[in-house]
């Protein structure tokens, strides 16, 4: 009987430790960070609801997707954003030919600070550097008997860093719709080369560079609104 109560104890001994250890192996780790990608959605916006004020055309955040990552605890973490326009144009009123590309890029990296507010409001604020470039390209040929040639090649190039903040309200544990502002300081040089030519009888290649200094100092107000998924 001895032997069969000690059995006992010892199998329900190698239960618990089996239970034990598989609750372990299911228990989910505890989160350390969240991911947050946002898309602005001013232009759909826009389009959807076809504003033609002027207040829409205010928006002038240039930043289309944003990142962020924070420590669950303490709210620390990375944000960046990054906007580009790439677009090609032809246009042509049988006198003048002109043919666009456009290259444009910002993107920004910095370090922030998030709050919760409540169960349905974060907000957050933080510094970031900014770099923006521009290369874009214009030729415009016109024929009026002889044929006079223009290219325009424009460089743009800034640099600065600067303070933001952002509020956001939770559709649903992922789902987020917020805004942001953002002052940004910004130093650079605004590069051109124009060059004209004709195949006219005293035909000749004319060349003129710039090289500006720019400086800025540019308010986003919060207008903007992005669509954001926390994973």
């Amino acid at each position: 009987m001895r032997k069969i109560f000690l059995a006992a104890i010892l199998s329900a001994g190698c239960l618990s430790s089996a239970f034990a250890q598989t609750d372990n192996i299911n228990t989910p780790k505890e989160k350390l960070y969240n991911h947050v990608f946002g898309v602005q959605l001013n232009d759909l916006m826009r389009q959807i609801f076809t504003f033609n004020n002027s207040t829409a055309a205010a928006n002038t955040n240039p930043f289309l997707f944003t990142y962020n990552i924070n420590r669950v605890k303490s709210g620390w973490g990375l944000r960046a954003g990054l906007g580009m326009t790439i677009n090609s144009s032809t246009t042509n009123d049988n006198v003048t030919k002109r043919t666009s590309d456009i290259n444009d890029m910002q993107f920004r990296l910095g370090v922030e600070k998030a709050f919760s507010l409540s169960n349905k409001w974060s907000t957050g604020v933080g510094i970031d550097g900014v770099i923006k470039t521009n290369d874009d390209k214009t030729t415009a040929v016109t024929n009026s008997g002889y044929i006079y040639t223009t290219n325009t090649v424009s460089k743009f190039t800034t640099l600065g860093a600067g303070g933001m903040a952002w509020l956001r309200y939770h559709l649903t544990d992922r789902i987020l719709l917020g805004t942001e502002t953002s002052f940004y300081y910004l130093r650079g040089s605004n590069k051109q080369t124009i060059t004209t030519s004709n195949n006219g009888p005293f035909g000749n290649v004319d060349e003129t560079k710039t090289d500006d200094d720019v400086t800025e100092g540019k308010i986003s107000v919060p207008v903007v609104f992005y669509i954001s998924v926390k994973f």
